[in-house]
């Protein structure tokens, strides 16, 4: 299995690259200038990733970086016609796409919490914020990166399933992304609670869990039913 492990966290080198530069400019943007929120009179320091419009910024870079990590570690083999080399052997498919999985879901959230961390370990130095910080802010963010993982697990979906059309072959990454920013980016506004039906806390992290489960199973039947030249 860390034999698994090892080949492909080396064949997602230059995605994990790439993501961190975009987590270097999420972070420069984040920590290089003063983010002001409306007060009660006037505009005072506040906390960025508490409103709305850097989270959605931030939630379209974790889409963006969950969806190219799905679609590298399932298009991988089959670019590299490797399949047959990789299927074959006598580790089972489901342990070898297991590790993918595994490898997958992992990166994607440390590569989605890294700026989290980061950004809060700042703003909590004195003198940075210039506000009071309190660590429930971060409830939307972490949130943010907690669907990250079914994001990835939808473009995963995506790029091993066979289907002629792109269009029936995208659906499970157009559905993980719609329902996040249903559940996740129409909740921060304040004037859909009573006309949207928005998840508590709790609903949302349970929906989240059963996604991540659905999605793993649907792809490991997938595996076991397609025939891989």
């Amino acid at each position: 299995m860390w034999t698994l492990i090892t080949k492909e966290l080396r064949s997602l080198l230059r995605v994990i690259a790439l993501a961190l530069l975009a987590d270097g400019w999420m972070l420069s943007e984040l920590t290089g200038q003063t983010h002001w929120v409306r007060g009660d009179i006037e505009l005072q320091p506040g906390f960025a990733l508490a409103q709305t419009e850097w989270l959605i910024w931030f939630g379209f870079l974790l889409a963006s970086i969950a969806s190219v990590l799905g679609f590298s570690m399932s298009l991988d083999d089959g670019l590299r016609g490797t399949w047959a080399f990789a299927l074959f052997r006598p580790v089972s498919r489901r342990a070898y796409i297991g590790a993918k999985l595994l490898v997958g879901a992992v990166v994607t959230l440390v590569l989605a919490m890294l700026p989290v961390v980061v950004y809060s370990i700042w703003v909590e130095r004195p003198g940075n914020l210039g506000a009071p910080f309190h660590w429930s802010q971060l409830q939307p963010a972490i949130e943010a990166c907690g669907w990250s993982v079914v994001i990835f697990l939808g473009a995963f979906l995506s790029g091993i399933r066979p289907a002629k059309w792109w269009w029936s072959r995208l659906w499970p990454l157009v559905t993980t992304v719609t329902l996040g920013m249903w559940f996740w980016m129409g909740s921060l506004d304040s004037h859909l609670e009573a006309t949207a039906l928005m998840p508590t806390v709790a609903q949302y992290w349970g929906i989240c869990l059963a996604m991540v489960i659905a999605l793993s199973v649907s792809i490991l039947a997938v595996v076991e039913e397609r025939e891989f030249a």
